[in-house]
């Protein structure tokens, strides 16, 4: 049995290339310059807000995140995304007039519909935030 998504839409995804970071020669640690893959589409189910997870801090509890995106894990290998990781980045959701371009990065994973006959976890929910609203371009490199 494979699982489906209800409405997917295409989402535009850069994987963050840790390996290929800057190197500070003195500390031996990566510099804070992300180097990201080029975009790849992948189609996926986007829910805004309904988030799950706070997070407890002095001023009362605060979301984690501003919604998800589900994938089928089927469809990110068939566009050759591996696995969607912590620290990806969506940077456009849907297409055409409805397209909406936006800069979203994955802070929290959970997988999803353990079917006995698919051998584990055939979707991938990816919390994201937009992490600084007000100093990045919409979708800009």
């Amino acid at each position: 049995m494979q699982a489906r998504l209800i409405h997917p839409v295409p989402i535009e995804v850069e994987k963050l290339r840790r390996a290929d970071a800057p190197m500070d020669p003195d500390y031996r640690e990566p510099t804070q310059q992300a180097i990201r893959s080029p975009r790849i589409v992948c189609v996926g189910q986007v829910q805004w807000g309904m988030d799950e997870r706070l997070r407890a801090s002095l001023i009362g509890a605060e979301q984690e995140s501003e919604g998800y995106i589900l994938f089928r894990r089927a469809d990110l290998r068939a566009v050759g995304l591996i696995e969607i990781a912590q620290n990806d980045r969506f940077t456009s959701i849907g297409t055409g007039p409805n397209k909406v371009d936006v800069d979203l990065y994955v802070v929290g994973l959970r997988y999803q519909i353990h079917y006995p006959d698919s051998g584990g976890a055939q979707m991938v929910k990816a919390f994201f935030r937009d992490r600084f609203p007000s100093k990045q371009n919409r979708g800009g490199l």
